[in-house]
């Protein structure tokens, strides 16, 4: 039995929940919409936090879940939340959802079931400088970077590398874009905003998923820049499975396990001349994308690896 927490709609559970069914794993779901609507229990008796919830008239121990999957957004930022005019739910149902979410929360802390993932262990990717020092720890080159407010700066690095691409240094998603010289005005705001400036690679973005002890690697082919809004630029995309080197495949087992993921989805690029570097690793991946392009069954893995602590 596996505990899955987040939002049913979204299609990352839908399929584990669906590869679920097909294995014949039960399933038990916390929809983080309705988490008012539950009854979580708490105790804490001889230094072990248990804890029990009652979802639809059925109690469930958590503590017997074999594992969880945790998908689960800021309870903040849920349309019950936000929305004052469709969706609100009230003072009193809004701080029933809050507290059972930040319950369940203390329970993560202390179970010692198995997650997808451990909410601390995803905090790496809050500042993809931090990150990018955990990467190159683990063996993967990242390409040069420029992380600066100093227009100089910048111009300086642009006359070493001749091409460079920039985006963000959080964990906010933000569109990868080519430095252009038409963007000399716009460059001047950056001594408001610590910016990231790279080196513009030529070759092909390959995207890995780590699942426990498996991994399902995908070759990423586009004439756009940034393959996540190709759709959006008209641009030509394909994705196809590959099979990695045996040295490449360590490195990313190395690093999922330095950061604490279990769960992860590794940014490579592949170069022309076959070098690889590595961009960034994605704690909380969207696999879903990924399978629905290429066909690896990467749910059946996260069901697998959860229900039985290995996902091959």
């Amino acid at each position: 039995m596996i505990f899955i927490a987040g939002i049913p709609s979204e299609s990352t559970i839908q399929l584990v929940t669906q590869a679920a069914e097909k294995l014949g794993v039960i399933t038990v779901i916390f929809n983080q919409r309705r988490a008012h609507q539950y009854e979580l229990t708490t105790e804490l008796r001889k230094n072990k936090y248990k804890a029990s919830i009652n979802i639809n008239g059925t109690m469930y121990d958590l503590e017997k879940m074999k594992g969880m999957y945790y998908r689960m957004m800021d309870a903040n930022y849920l349309p019950e939340v936000k929305d004052n005019v469709f969706n609100n739910i009230g003072e009193k149902q809004l701080l029933r959802l809050r507290t059972i979410h930040e319950e369940l929360g203390r329970w993560i802390y202390m179970t010692k079931i198995r997650i997808l993932n451990y909410p601390p262990d995803t905090y790496s990717n809050i500042s993809k400088p931090y990150q990018s020092q955990l990467i190159s720890r683990s063996g993967f080159e990242i390409p040069s970077t420029c992380i600066t407010s100093d227009v100089d700066a910048v111009k300086r690095f642009e006359k070493e590398q001749h091409h460079l691409i920039y985006k963000s240094i959080s964990s906010s998603r933000s569109i990868v874009k080519e430095l252009f010289p038409k963007h000399e005005e716009q460059l001047k705001k950056i001594r408001y905003l610590p910016t990231q400036f790279q080196q513009k690679l030529e070759g092909n973005n390959i995207r890995v998923h780590v699942v426990g002890d498996v991994l399902f690697a995908t070759k990423i082919k586009t004439d756009g820049l940034d393959y996540r809004y190709a759709a959006s630029e008209e641009k030509d995309l394909t994705m196809q499975p590959i099979k990695l080197s045996k040295s490449i495949e360590k490195k990313c087992f190395r690093l999922a396990s330095d950061l604490g993921l279990p769960l992860c989805g590794i940014d490579l690029f592949q170069t022309r001349n076959n070098k690889y570097y590595c961009f960034e690793v994605n704690p909380s991946p969207g696999y879903s994308y990924f399978q629905e392009q290429d066909g690896q069954d990467i749910a059946t893995a996260i069901v697998k690896w959860l229900e039985f602590g290995t996902a091959k």
